[in-house]
C-alpha cells in the first residue's frame, strides 16, 4: 500500500513538472497548450500629484482580467477570457497559444458584477464566453459596463476603494518568444477638486454634481463621448436629500486658502454640454452662507467635458457677488460663472519626481539629464520641467542655481520658482565650452532638490548602442521614446537581448536597458528624447537627450 501511494505520488511530481516549464530569464513558459506571461502594469498618480495623494488611486489589484481578440484591429473576435494569477508578489497569465495576432483588453480593479444592457454578471470566464461568443472587440467595449450608480448617489463613487482600470495592447501571437508590453492601465473615471484662493471667500464644500452619467464603459475603445444619453441614464450627487450636508467637504491648507483636495469627486466620462452637467459649490461671502452654481468650462469660457483618467481642478480665484439662498434657487438659476472667476488645469501627465511636506509639493520630470550634443555654443536645452503648488513666496529660499560655473541657467531669467500657480515650468539651461558634468540646486521652503547633468559628444553618423545613462551603474526598469512615431531611429531593448515586439516604451526586471541608435543615413542632424526610468524603491527618472550627427559630405 505504501508502495503504491509513493509510485502514484512520483507521477504527480512528474505532470506537475510537465505542466509548468519555469524561464530563468523570466519570459513566457509553456503550461500544456498555454502560454505563460509575467504581466507589468503602470499608472501613475492622477496627473499632477497633490501633496497628500490617496495611494487607492494608483493601487492594482494582482486578479487583473484579460480579454483575448484575434486580429489587429476593431473587428478581432473574442477568443476567451482569462484571470491573472499572484505568485511571489508577481501577476502571471495563461493565455491559449495561438500564431494569430491578437488583441488584449485588460480590466483592472473589477467589481464584483459587470453589465450588458440592464443584465448583471459576475466577474467569470464562463460570463465572459456567454456575453462575447462571436462577437468583435467593438461589440465588447461598447457593451461591457460597470455596475449602475443609484440616483441619488448619496457617497462619492470608489473613495478609499481602488478604481476600475483598463487598457489595450496589441501582441504579433501568442507564443514562446514573444514578449507582453507593458500595460499602461487608465482609470475609468475622472476627478475633480474644486480650490479658493479669493481672502474674501471661503469655500465650505461641494454639495452637489447634477447630471452625470449613471455607469460608464469598461473600456473606451475610440475616446469619444456619447451625447444626449437620456436622464435614466444620469444621476445626481449628493451629500442627502434635504441637500443639508456637502457630498464633498473643503479643507484649509494655508491661510485663507480651501481645497477639496483631499475628498476628490469621482466622475464618469460625461459630454458635459448634452448632458448639462454642473456642480453646485457652497461658500461663506461677507460671512453668509450661499450656494454657487458652476458650469464645467475652461478658461475661454467653452463648455469642458470629463474624460476618463483625468483631473480637473478648478481654482476660484475671485467671488464677485452673492450667490443663492436656497438650493431649489440656484438650481433653476444660470450658471454662477459671471459672479465666479476660476482658472481651470486639466492633468493628464504623471511622470514626475514628487517631493513635499504637508502644505505644498515640488515635482520634476527627471533629475538627471544625460546629453549627447556639443558644448561652447548658445543652443538652449530644457533640462527638466518644474511643478508645485507653493503659494508661499520666500524671501530666501525659492531658488534655481547652477553650482557649475559653465553651467548656465537662461530660464527662467531671474533664477526663482514661480509660485501660486501649477502651470510647469520648463527649466533651460546653457553648456559652456568646457562643460561635462554639473549640478542644478532647486530651493523652496525647506524642499531642496538637486538635478545632476553629464554631457558627452554628439552621436556619430554610425549605428550606436548606449547601456549606461547615469554616472553610477543604475538598475534601470522602464523606459520610453517620446514620440515615437517621428523617432523610430531611438529604439529600445533589454540589455541581454534583441529588439522586441515595444521597441518604443519597454520595461525589464533584471535592470537592463539598452538604447539602440541607427544608423543616420540622411543628410540632417537628429535629435531625440528618451526617459529612463531607475532604481529599486523610490523611482528616479532621466532624461537623454540625443543629438546625433550625420556622415561627411
Amino acid at each position: 500500500m505504501y508502495k503504491g501511494i509513493l509510485i502514484l505520488f512520483t507521477l504527480l511530481l512528474s505532470f506537475s513538472a510537465c505542466s509548468i516549464k519555469e524561464d530563468e530569464k523570466g519570459g513566457p513558459v509553456i503550461t500544456d497548450e498555454k502560454i505563460r506571461f509575467e504581466l507589468f502594469t503602470k499608472t501613475g498618480a492622477y496627473g499632477l500629484p497633490v501633496a497628500r495623494a490617496s495611494a487607492s488611486e494608483t493601487a492594482v489589484d494582482q486578479r487583473i482580467w484579460v480579454l483575448v481578440f484575434r486580429g489587429t484591429d476593431e473587428n478581432a473576435e473574442f477568443v476567451e477570457a482569462v484571470q491573472a494569477d499572484e505568485f511571489n508578489g508577481k501577476t502571471y497569465i495563461y493565455l491559449t497559444e495561438s500564431p494569430d495576432a491578437c488583441r488584449l483588453l485588460i480590466l483592472a480593479n473589477p467589481a464584483s458584477h459587470f453589465y450588458v444592457g440592464n443584465t448583471s454578471y459576475a466577474f467569470s470566464a464562463e460570463n465572459f464566453s456567454a456575453c462575447l461568443e462571436g462577437k468583435i472587440l467593438t461589440y465588447a467595449c461598447e457593451n461591457l459596463h460597470t455596475a449602475a450608480l443609484t440616483d441619488p448617489q448619496n457617497m462619492v463613487p470608489y473613495v478609499g476603494q481602488k478604481l476600475p482600470m483598463s487598457d489595450l495592447i496589441d501582441l504579433p501571437r501568442i507564443g514562446t518568444g514573444v514578449t507582453m508590453p507593458q500595460i499602461q492601465l487608465k482609470r475609468a473615471v475622472g476627478r475633480i477638486v474644486v480650490r479658493n484662493t479669493d481672502p474674501g471667500f471661503v469655500l465650505e464644500g461641494i454639495t452637489a454634481v447634477t447630471n452625470v452619467a449613471k455607469s460608464s464603459k469598461l473600456h473606451n475603445l475610440t475616446g469619444t463621448l456619447e451625447q444626449n444619453i437620456g436622464t435614466g441614464n444620469l444621476v445626481e450627487y449628493r451629500g442627502d436629500n434635504s441637500y443639508i450636508s456637502d457630498i464633498v467637504k473643503a479643507d484649509e491648507i494655508v491661510p485663507q486658502e480651501q481645497t477639496t483636495g483631499d475628498n476628490p469627486l469621482y466622475v464618469y466620462e460625461t459630454h458635459t454640454s448634452s448632458n448639462d452637467t454642473y456642480l453646485i459649490i457652497r461658500g461663506r461671502y461677507n460671512e453668509e452662507s450661499f450656494f454657487y452654481k458652476m458650469a464645467l468650462v475652461d478658461d475661454n469660457q467653452n463648455m469642458l467635458n470629463i474624460q476618463r483618467n483625468t483631473e480637473y481642478v478648478f481654482t476660484i480665484t475671485s467671488v464677485k457677488g452673492r450667490g443663492f439662498s436656497s438650493i431649489e434657487d440656484v438650481k433653476v438659476s444660470l450658471a454662477s460663472n459671471t459672479n465666479l472667476d476660476y482658472t481651470i488645469l486639466v492633468q493628464d501627465k504623471s511622470a514626475y519626481e514628487i517631493m513635499s511636506n504637508n502644505e505644498y509639493y515640488l515635482g520634476v520630470t527627471n533629475s538627471h539629464f544625460e546629453i549627447y550634443a556639443n558644448a561652447g555654443t548658445t543652443r538652449k536645452y530644457t533640462a527638466f520641467t518644474l511643478i508645485t503648488d507653493c503659494k508661499t513666496e520666500f524671501p530666501g529660499k525659492r531658488t534655481i542655481t547652477s553650482l557649475t560655473s559653465n553651467l548656465k541657467i537662461v530660464s527662467p531669467a531671474d533664477g526663482k520658482i514661480p509660485v501660486s500657480t501649477t502651470s510647469p515650468l520648463e527649466v533651460e539651461i546653457q553648456m559652456l565650452a568646457g562643460f561635462d558634468s554639473g549640478e542644478i540646486e532647486l530651493y523652496l521652503g525647506n524642499l531642496r532638490k538637486i538635478i545632476t547633468v553629464r554631457r558627452q559628444d554628439m552621436i556619430s553618423a554610425s549605428a550606436r548602442t548606449i547601456g549606461e545613462f547615469i554616472d553610477n551603474d543604475g538598475y534601470y526598469v522602464s523606459a520610453f521614446v517620446e514620440d515615437y512615431a517621428n523617432h523610430s531611429w531611438l529604439q529600445l531593448a533589454p540589455g541581454n537581448g534583441e529588439i522586441r515586439n515595444d521597441p518604443d516604451y519597454i520595461y525589464v526586471d533584471d535592470g537592463k536597458i539598452n538604447l539602440k541608435i541607427e544608423e543616420n543615413g540622411s543628410s540632417s542632424r537628429r535629435e531625440g528624447i528618451v526617459y529612463v526610468s531607475i532604481g529599486k524603491g523610490s523611482t528616479q527618472r532621466i532624461k537623454v537627450y540625443v543629438t546625433q550627427a550625420t556622415y561627411p559630405s
